[in-house]
């Protein structure tokens, strides 16, 4: 944090109206004050007797007043700064709009003859939102036709807002004329966490400036004050940075741990498994009214708690089909655990050409069966006028089940897909406070 400077008045200049000695911290330049006491705004040299001019007066008190008190010192932008002036402003064409602006003056001396080329330096609230706001280095040549344009590290400004200002209330000293600028047309293009502004007054050449999002928390810390100190954030601010800033890194992690994922499926998939001979069956088609048979498989024992691969197969299955229940049973405990395969297999000729459908295969897959001894109980089931039919079970364990990679593939997308949305949607929030919103045309 930054420390406290004792407040120690350079110079002074007096209110031509109230007569208040009001603190001037840069006699070098300040040449108008706004008087806090009577709202008196107002044009001097610092202590020259008589030569105070009256310019205006301040009919509004807005509130709550200055977060920031006037004459502190803070460390911003790579500079020693004090808070030396203050303004409400709001627009023309929008009474409802209003926001604060702080001028920072060098609060120690700057080496060289000419303040450097980023100065002056402003700080400007609105609704919680900070900005700190210097001289831009960078600009585009003319005010963009399409209300885009790309800076040399290829971040993309868009038009923004668009607005005359208006003073509502001053204090402190300025070095310039503020109400001169209610003569300004100006033109904001946003690409957060920069806000680039055009400043035309008439037929003038326009002057730019870049202002950079700052957290609460930053403000606070520099001005050594407390987060509850400043004036509470509402919505969506122009230069605000979005959520998940680093979606580029975590994309770049997604894809690796797709490639991770797939490596080991294949490998799983592959790999040699414990298999056991097959289990070989004939079904009978059952005469009218008998009860459906059972067959049973020899018993078997599973080492360890694994996944169970299990194919059913009628290879001589033709026009026909066959369903089939299977329980595997633990021998040790009664424990069952279920399945329902059909196998159906059709073919012909038509007009010529040779057609078939359906299959004479069908598979199965157990999940975590603990170790322990096993058999298979069948309870085939046969369409009328397939006769005998030979019926194979073979198992494997430790499969690899696809169905667990692809929901591991669907977890790891939903992320990504998540941060985008979840970034639209603060984009679409966003742009809500704009009369350039590149979605209005996209949603309407």
């Amino acid at each position: 944090m930054s420390e406290l400077t004792p407040f120690v008045p350079i110079d002074r200049a007096i209110c031509p109206r109230c007569s208040t000695q009001l603190p001037c911290h840069n006699p070098a330049s300040s040449r108008y004050f706004a008087c806090g006491r009577c709202h008196t705004y107002f044009w001097s040299v610092p202590e020259a007797v008589g030569r105070a001019q009256f310019r205006d007066v301040f009919k509004q008190v807005c509130v709550p007043g200055p977060s920031l008190p006037l004459g502190q010192v803070a460390e911003l932008g790579g500079y020693r700064c004090r808070v030396t002036g203050y303004q409400v402003r709001g627009e023309k064409q929008d009474q409802a709009a209003e926001w604060r602006e702080y001028q920072l003056t060098p609060a120690t001396p700057l080496p060289g003859d000419e303040l450097p080329l980023d100065f002056p330096l402003q700080l400007a609230e609105y609704q919680g939102h900070w900005l700190l706001i210097r001289r831009a280095v960078e600009y585009p040549a003319r005010l963009p036709a399409n209300g885009e344009w790309t800076d040399a590290t290829g971040r993309l400004f868009r038009k923004w807002h668009r607005y005359q200002p208006v003073i509502r209330e001053a204090r402190g000293e300025f070095d310039w004329d503020i109400l001169e600028d209610e003569k300004l047309e100006i033109e904001e293009f946003t690409a957060p966490p920069y806000l680039l502004t055009c400043e035309q007054r008439g037929r003038e050449a326009p002057t730019w400036y870049l202002a950079q999002h700052l957290e609460p928390e930053q403000v606070a810390a520099a001005f050594a004050l407390s987060p509850s100190d400043l004036p509470t954030r509402q919505g969506i601010g122009a230069a605000q940075p979005g959520p998940a800033q680093e979606w580029p890194q975590l994309k770049r992690l997604a894809l690796g741990a797709v490639g991770v994922l797939t490596a080991l499926q294949l490998v799983f998939s592959f790999r040699p498994q414990g298999s056991h001979s097959p289990a070989e069956f004939t079904i009978t088609e059952a005469a009218p009214g008998a009860n459906i048979q059972m067959l049973v498989s020899p018993s078997f024992a599973i080492n360890g708690s694994n996944t169970l691969d299990i194919e059913l197969a009628a290879p001589n299955l033709t026009n026909h089909w066959v369903e089939v229940t299977a329980s595997l049973v633990n021998e040790q405990t009664g424990r069952g655990y279920e399945f329902t395969r059909a196998l159906e297999y059709y073919e012909g000729v038509e007009d010529g050409e040779r057609w078939s459908e359906g299959s004479r295969t069908a598979e199965a897959t157990l999940s975590a069966v603990p170790a322990g001894r096993y058999h298979f109980n069948l309870y085939p089931s046969v369409d009328p006028g397939t006769g005998s039919t030979p019926l194979t079970l073979r198992l494997r364990e430790d499969a690899a089940p696809w169905s667990n990679y692809f929901l591991a593939l669907l977890g790891i997308g939903l992320l990504p897909l998540g941060v985008r949305w979840r970034r639209r949607s603060f984009e679409v929030e966003r742009w809500e406070n704009s009369d350039f919103s590149p979605y209005a045309s996209a949603e309407s």
